[in-house]
Parts: C-alpha cells; sequence; structure tokens
C-alpha cells in the first residue's frame, strides 16, 4: 500500500468507509424496525401518506432518466423533496389555498432546481435551513392538534418526509465530501 492508498483508506474510513456484502445483523434488525415503522405510519396516515410516497417515486424515476449520471447523487434528496412539494401543490389545489404557502413553495421550488442543475453545499444549505425553520413549527402544530384528525395525520407525514429529507441531504454531503478528499472533484463552495 503506497502512502496515497493509505491516506485514502484512512479518510474514506472516517467518512463512512466502505462497506461489507453482508449484511449484518444490525442492518437486519433495523430493516424489519423501518418496514414496522411504515406500516404503522401508513395505517395511521393514510392517503395523507400515500400522495408523498406516490409523488416522491414518480419523482425519483422522471429525475433518473432525465439527470445525468454526474447529478444523480442528488437524486435521493430531491425526490423526497420535490415529492413533498408536489403533495404541497396538489393540497394547496384542492383546499384553494394557493397564496398560503407560497414562500414554501417559492423556497423549496428554488433550492430544488439548483440542487438538481448542480448537486453541491450551496443548494444543501439553503434546503436544509428550509427544512430546520419549518420543521419546528410543524411539530408544534403536531402536539398541539386533536389526535387522530385529518390535521394530525397530515402534520406527522410532514415531519416524517422533513426529517427523511435531513437525512438524505446529510448522505449526500458526506457523499460529496468523500469525493473532495479523494480528489474526484474540486471543492465545491457554491
Amino acid at each position: 500500500m503506497n502512502p496515497s492508498d493509505f491516506q485514502r483508506a484512512k479518510r474514506a474510513s472516517m467518512i463512512g468507509g466502505t462497506r461489507d456484502s453482508t449484511p449484518s445483523t444490525t442492518l437486519k434488525i433495523s430493516s424489519v424496525v423501518g418496514v414496522a415503522i411504515g406500516w404503522g405510519l401508513g395505517a395511521y396516515s393514510g392517503i395523507n401518506l400515500l400522495i408523498p410516497l406516490v409523488a416522491t417515486g414518480a419523482v425519483f424515476f422522471a429525475a433518473w432518466k432525465l439527470l445525468p449520471e454526474d447529478r444523480r447523487i442528488a437524486l435521493p434528496a430531491l425526490s423526497v423533496q420535490a415529492g413533498h412539494l408536489l403533495w404541497f401543490v396538489i393540497g394547496m389545489i384542492t383546499t384553494k389555498t394557493i397564496g398560503a404557502n407560497a414562500l414554501d413553495v417559492l423556497w423549496l421550488l428554488t433550492g430544488l432546481i439548483w440542487l438538481a442543475a448542480k448537486p453541491a453545499r450551496g443548494p444543501l444549505w439553503v434546503l436544509g435551513i428550509y427544512q430546520l425553520l419549518v420543521l419546528p413549527l410543524n411539530l408544534y402544530l403536531f402536539l398541539h392538534v386533536s389526535v387522530g384528525t385529518l390535521a394530525h395525520k397530515a402534520l406527522l407525514v410532514h415531519i416524517v418526509w422533513r426529517v427523511l429529507a435531513l437525512g438524505l441531504m446529510g448522505v449526500m454531503y458526506m457523499r460529496l465530501r468523500r469525493k473532495e478528499l479523494d480528489g474526484e472533484v474540486p471543492s465545491p463552495e457554491a
């Protein structure tokens, strides 16, 4: 192992490293827990989960076809947030409250267009700040509406989608950072 290979391996181990192809017991348990949570969320939320889930899947497959391979690093984070945005827009149209969430739609749409055009830190910051600003409001509202109501179910899905978006943006950030450290891409400051 030459010194540059040693440094690359050391950096990789600090940022998540390589994974063994054999599923671990932890992975199996976390998969079962994830399925149970997903089933419970779906059983409780019903259509409130179905709409953003289908929208996210549709965006994922469309973006897979449309985005060049070098931008597909953004696909998970982009899809989850674009699916959430589509759910917003569908909800705004069906409830005739188009102006109520216009700032949310504009901020999210701007960040998503930027992320699709240039997967880098800048759009991750814009979208991350948005999600971190709105998540506490959703949590507050969630805790102050009656359990079992349509609002409670919808807010639960909003919270899950926001947490999922933040997690996927974190994963994307780490992948971008790993590519930087490996010298595959120049350090993106934007």
